[in-house]
């Protein structure tokens, strides 16, 4: 379990498509807090897609990426890039992706059209 989990538990249960939320709540959520690089480096709210970045991973793990970030008035406004589901209240709140809201992510990511995305899976 990552000490981020609540921040994606709570990004989860979000309806709108964005939020505006303060370094102050989000190390609320966090297990031991925000690390003093989540206020010093702008780098530190970056969205990764290489696998790095386990506070990066908390975020995208839901569908969701980091916007703006206001490093002067401790804020970051994180938005929905994968269609909220809602077919999955008691499960896990870490929710796997079908292969439509996988190619969406993808559109969003590569600024294409989901009918863009081929999806090959290979066994």
């Amino acid at each position: 379990m990552s000490k981020y989990d609540p921040l994606a538990r709570h990004l989860s249960e979000i309806e709108d498509d964005s939020i505006t939320m303060t370094f102050a709540k989000i190390d609320e959520l966090v297990s031991g807090g925000l690390p003093g690089s989540a206020y010093d480096h702008r780098p530190w709210w970056a969205n990764r897609h290489d696998g790095s970045g386990a506070q990066n991973q908390g975020w995208q793990s839901v569908g969701w990426e980091s916007s703006d970030v206001d490093m002067d008035k401790e804020k970051v406004t994180f938005v929905r890039v994968v269609k909220r589901r809602t077919d999955f209240k008691d499960s896990p709140f870490v929710k796997p992706l079908t292969l439509d809201e996988a190619k969406q992510g993808l559109a969003a990511k590569f600024g294409v059209t989901a009918d863009q995305i081929d999806i090959n899976i290979r066994g």
